[in-house]
């Protein structure tokens, strides 16, 4: 007779034995997919911030923001050639 942790360890090795092949089977479906498409990508408008670092004396102060505002066009394929 098993007792309740072997059946249930038998239950979850199944279950991880079953999530491995579909996982398996996720990244055999995925495999010879180009993952890449053209993109023309350019900036509207930057932004650079000073910010006051009080940490070091006024001559070595060089922390800021940049802020990009981006503009982006995916091309597909037939729009492209």
């Amino acid at each position: 007779m098993n007792t309740f942790l072997s059946r249930l360890n038998t239950v979850f090795a199944f279950t991880l034995t079953v999530l491995a092949a579909l996982t398996f089977l996720c990244f055999l479906s995925t495999l010879f997919n180009t993952h890449q498409a053209p993109l023309h990508l350019q900036t509207k408008k930057v932004l650079v911030k000073n910010v006051q670092d009080f940490s070091v004396s006024k001559d070595k102060n060089d922390l800021g923001f940049i802020t990009f505002d981006l503009e982006g066009d995916i091309l597909f394929e037939k729009e492209y050639n």
